[in-house]
């Protein structure tokens, strides 16, 4: 590793690295083409950035493309590359929709090493001859299962054919599998598989099932609000659901901030932080939010319904228990639901009919968060000894839940460890 990175990794208290990003080190290093899993919250944009930062050269042109499926993971994936690369004296650059595009047009005028985007700004920047990747050495997709699916593996492949060059390195990041097929006939090339998802990590994931009539939800969420340190993500199946809820909340007088669909930039930005600087309770959201988003200590997520497959549940769940730490998964529904889930997820699951223990304010989920505003994010533990790992939930095959589809999911080490 670079001499450079080796110091910053030492003087940001890293202990160790986790076992993805031992695994990809070389292979990136030397140039193959990867698809490399891991499960969720166990640094995966920093596996990637730091091998693939040391083969770029400094001042010739736009080497290495990220591409993201949204908006917040581009900006969060952008803040972490530029923080490492900035030690090599390289520029990053980040191409989202809903950013303003003229400043972007500005940027990419001093031809900056790294670009990070999202499929359809950079489709846009190609389409209008603003964008040109004839230096490209290498192409990273973040949450690539996500990436090779419908209209967005359609960017993704005007893209590629705009690369035009068959040498360029191309890496598979995710933490659920990509269609081998469409992979292979989007870019012409056998992957070397890199599988950490059954590497244990000294991690312990609470996942509970709480029997609440649809009409409670709502008042389920004002208890939680109550107690001390609570912070949690809430997912919804709908931006409808989600509207009436925030409204609720809105006018119990409890801070929440929301990440819909069709959200400008800067609203999006202007809710992360009300969130992670700890003014907000509740993120409220839909699956937009549940790929690859890092919230440093999140100790709690919510299901106020239940996910539409195995694979929704885990990467929602992703978002607490990250980097080894612990946290609690709650889904609100009926028996049937619960019946469901089990079916869904190869996890143990918690069916809670009384009252809660998170409801006491001697939770040890909520007692060993950060308090407040205090955010800062720890770093990788040493090693979990003494501790047992709690598998990371794996969703069953063939396993779905019909609901209303009006909202699909949009397809268009110490700090920030991203998944």
């Amino acid at each position: 590793m670079h001499q450079q990175f080796e110091e910053k990794i030492q003087s940001s208290g890293f202990s160790e690295l986790t076992p993805i990003q031992k695994a990809v080190y070389e292979p990136l290093k030397d140039g193959r083409s990867i698809d490399a899993l891991a499960p969720t919250g166990t640094g995966k944009t920093l596996a990637f950035t730091w091998p693939l930062l040391e083969n770029v050269t400094p001042d010739d042109g736009e080497q290495l493309l990220v591409l993201a499926p949204s908006q917040e993971l581009a900006m969060q994936t952008t803040h972490v590359m530029r923080e490492w690369a900035s030690t090599l004296g390289l520029k990053v650059l980040s191409l989202t929709g809903g950013a303003n595009i003229k400043n972007q047009l500005d940027r990419l005028k001093k031809h900056p090493e790294v670009l990070v985007g999202t499929p359809g700004r950079v489709v846009e920047l190609i389409n209008n001859n603003k964008l040109k990747l004839g230096r490209l050495r290498t192409l990273v997709l973040d949450e690539a299962d996500e990436l090779l699916r419908d209209d967005t593996a359609k960017q993704v492949d005007e893209i590629w054919d705009a690369i035009d060059n068959s040498d360029v390195q191309v890496a598979l990041f995710g933490a659920t599998e990509v269609d081998e097929k469409i992979a292979a006939g989007v870019f012409d090339r056998e992957f070397e598989r890199i599988d950490q998802r059954d590497v244990p990590m000294p991690t312990k994931i609470e996942h509970e099932f709480w029997l609440t009539a649809t009409d409670q939800r709502n008042k389920r969420l004002r208890q939680l609000a109550a107690q001390k340190k609570m912070q949690a993500m809430v997912f919804f199946n709908t931006t409808k659901q989600l509207k009436m809820t925030a409204n609720f909340l809105a006018h119990e007088h409890i801070g929440m901030a929301t990440l819909v669909r069709g959200d400008s930039s800067s609203t999006r930005e202007r809710a992360m932080r009300s969130f992670k600087n700890g003014d907000a309770k509740f993120l409220l959201t839909t699956d937009v939010g549940a790929r690859g988003l890092d919230i440093p200590d999140l100790p709690v997520v919510i299901n106020f319904d239940l996910p539409r497959d195995g694979e929704t549940y885990t990467h929602r769940s992703g978002r607490t228990g990250r980097m080894g730490k612990n946290g609690l998964v709650i889904t609100f529904g009926n028996d049937h639901d619960a019946r469901d889930l089990k079916r869904m997820v190869a996890v143990d699951i918690e069916v809670v009919k009384g009252r809660p223990r998170l409801l006491e304010n001697d939770s040890a989920i909520l007692r060993n968060s950060r308090a407040g505003g205090n955010n800062k994010p720890s770093s990788r533990p040493s090693s979990g000894k003494g501790k047992a790992a709690t598998k990371v939930a794996q969703p069953k095959k063939n396993v779905t839940v019909k609901t209303d589809d009006s909202d699909k999911p949009s397809t268009s080490a110490k700090k920030a460890q991203s998944s």
